[in-house]
């Protein structure tokens, strides 16, 4: 027994979850096990471990005295040995053997657990000082901390605010995510729940930080509980950070039976929270806007830049002006002032009835620059690679088809380290796209793409055989009414309707898909940056019929993909309601165009279906997603690639 602690003590430690990082002792004895589970031994032990073949090994169905454990012959090898000592067992060295065996058992397996729960208490204990004491490698000539090296995030009074967590992208917002954690960790309950969103999906191994971010949830959904709130997370990064938090919050929940006794047990839902839980405990999601566009934060009322960027602009004392709109920030985060709604998350999912899509995805390669096209036989071909994370799952902003995901795909290639730069180059790709010949690899405009939504063909329109799709430009759907900082959607009207009355927004949780299809000239016919949407319940199917070695761009929150089929025939791509999640409205929201957030349902989190069957095949979707299991369904290998004719970029670069 370990010196100052009592037998009760050590007993309750034992009985605690893992998420509680109980105080166990390393040093356990056998005899120290034993007592405490009220075993007592009259008889020795045995000369040898192999006399325990005199008892059957086939497990009893209760372990104790009363068990009753087949007794077997002994093997001749094993007779022989015992003959060697003059007699055979009798019934009664039997029974204790029997006895002594099923407690032995019981008692290295409590000593074994004991000393797991120990090993990974150290190692969680090693991954929490390195997250407070190692902070970001960067340049010794980068800039100091724009909101001040002595600024702190406000005091969080646990009466008073929501619990929250962060995962927060320190590369995101001209480098404005580093400073925010730099300041998290010098600041008493955030160094704690503020976590480098990098860091964390790098570092998923048994006592890493997807551990200790789990640990932090369970807590955080208990303190939130107890004063009859919901936890909050921020989201800190560009548009595309909003699905990754969901995939990481995913993975901390996913249940983990071979971990059942270290707090990861299955609830019965593939998740270590019950359904219930899910329900009332998976946090409410804040966007911190520190990417180019910020239709996310934007939309949701948490500002168009980073926090502190346009309150600091052209300020003389700039530093102070940034910190306090920082403070602002947070505080209204974690206010309990702060409306709290629900959000549709949309996501791609195999045809009904398939277990897999029948379509792979490349990576648009090549050359950086305003032409990424390389030369083969005196044309000009697209060139891919295979693709990397993310893989898509959840869509939570918007989905497109064709000219916007192909100058998504090449701005990919030449990011820049500022959102006004990035902007730029965004326009410097469009410019590209339009001054030069389609490729062999894309069709022109959206030629051989058909759109269905439930049994209506939604694209091209007006179309019986599904031609005319080579004149349109794009088609795809909004969640929310913000797309690339620029475009809005709005019911379809008339043309006076348009002009001169006010429209219903696309809405991101009416359960609607706000279709849209456009042509260069729908700008000058709309009037403006204003899509006529369409509502739509029953979801899309996108299907592609073109030649073997073609395919179509399609981008999802920001991030573009080539999708293809490996066999040179049609491929669909189902985007399906999957859930709906709670999130935090900030100071900024605007109503006139995002419309009214409270949609008339209570706010929580839930897999959506039209039945049971069908929430939980997304809710296995999800699980088989967070398992890193989709990248082989869906990600194309060169030699996919090479076997349709696609070319290469390692072949020329």
């Amino acid at each position: 027994m370990g010196q100052g602690q009592s037998e009760p003590e050590v007993e309750a430690a034992a009985s605690e979850p893992a998420s509680e990082l109980p105080m166990l002792l390393s040093d356990v004895t056998k005899a120290d096990v034993a007592r405490r589970q009220g075993l007592t031994y009259k008889a020795k032990e045995p000369d040898s471990f192999a006399d325990f073949s005199i008892v059957d090994d086939t497990p009893s169905d209760k372990a104790g005295p009363s068990s009753q454990a087949q007794v077997r012959e002994p093997s001749v090898e094993k007779k022989d040995s015992l003959e060697s000592r003059g007699r055979q067992p009798t019934d009664a060295e039997k029974k204790v053997l029997r006895q002594f065996r099923e407690h032995w058992s019981e008692q290295q397996g409590e000593i074994h657990r004991v000393a797991r729960h120990q090993e990974l208490k150290e190692l969680l204990e090693h991954t929490h000082e390195q997250m407070r004491t190692g902070g970001l490698k960067i340049d010794k000539d980068f800039p100091s901390n724009r909101y001040g090296v002595d600024t702190r995030l406000p005091h969080f009074d646990k009466d008073k605010h929501v619990p929250v967590l962060a995962l927060i992208n320190p590369f995101a917002g001209a480098m404005a995510g580093s400073d925010i954690l730099a300041i998290a960790r010098c600041t008493p309950y955030y160094q704690d729940r503020f976590f480098n969103i990098i860091d964390v999906v790098k570092d998923q191994r048994r006592g890493g930080l997807l551990d200790l971010l789990r640990l932090e949830l369970c807590a955080a959904a208990r303190e939130a509980k107890a004063m009859g709130a919901r936890p909050r997370i921020i989201s800190g990064g560009g548009d595309g950070t909003a699905s990754f938090t969901l995939f990481i919050l995913f993975a901390a929940l996913r249940a983990d039976n071979t971990r059942a006794d270290e707090g990861l047990k299955d609830t019965g839902n593939g998740f270590i929270w019950t359904d219930e839980e899910m329900a009332e405990s998976f946090p409410a999601l804040a966007q911190m806007p520190l990417g180019s566009a910020n239709d996310c934060g934007r939309t949701l009322g948490w500002g168009r830049k980073y926090p502190g960027d346009a309150e600091s602009r052209f300020k003389v004392n700039w530093r102070k002006h940034a910190r306090d709109a920082l403070l602002e920030w947070i505080e209204a985060a974690i206010s309990k002032e702060s409306m709290v709604t629900n959000f549709d998350i949309f996501g791609i999912v195999p045809k009904e009835g398939e277990e897999t899509c029948n379509f792979k995805l490349a990576e648009l390669g090549g050359h950086r620059g305003m032409d990424p096209k390389v030369h083969l036989e005196g044309e000009k071909h697209l060139a891919m690679k295979e693709a990397g994370l993310p893989v898509p799952l959840f869509i939570c902003l918007y989905f497109s088809a064709g000219f916007g995901a192909y100058m998504t795909a090449r701005f990919q290639m030449n990011r820049r380290k500022s959102p006004i730069r990035n902007k730029v180059e965004y326009f410097r790709q469009a410019a590209g796209i339009l001054l030069e010949s389609v490729p062999p690899q894309l069709n022109v405009g959206l030629d051989k793409v058909q759109i269905f939504c439930g049994n209506e063909r939604y694209f091209p329109p007006r179309s019986e055989d599904g031609s005319g799709g080579e004149r349109y430009r794009e088609v795809g759907f909004l969640n929310i009414n913000w797309q690339a900082g620029m475009f809005h959607g709005a019911e379809r009207a008339p043309l006076m309707g348009r002009m001169c009355s006010s429209r219903e927004p696309a809405r991101f949780n009416d359960g609607m898909m706000d279709m849209y299809r456009g042509k260069f000239k729908s700008v000058l016919k709309n009037p403006g940056l204003v899509y006529q949407t369409d509502k739509r319940e029953e979801g899309l199917t996108l299907t592609y019929s073109g030649e073997k070695g073609t395919g179509v761009f399609f981008q999802w929150d920001g991030e573009s993909r080539f999708a293809f089929s490996p066999t040179g025939e049609e491929f669909q791509i189902h985007v399906r309601q999957m859930m709906n999640i709670p999130v935090v409205l900030g100071p900024n929201y605007d109503r006139q165009v995002a419309g009214d957030p409270d949609n008339g349902q209570p706010v929580k989190f839930s897999f959506t279906g039209k039945s049971e069957e069908e929430r939980r095949r997304y809710a296995n979707r999800i699980l088989t997603g967070v398992q890193g299991l989709l990248n082989k369904e869906l990600l194309a290998s060169k030699e996919e690639m090479r076997a349709v004719g696609l070319q290469e970029e390692d072949d020329f670069l």
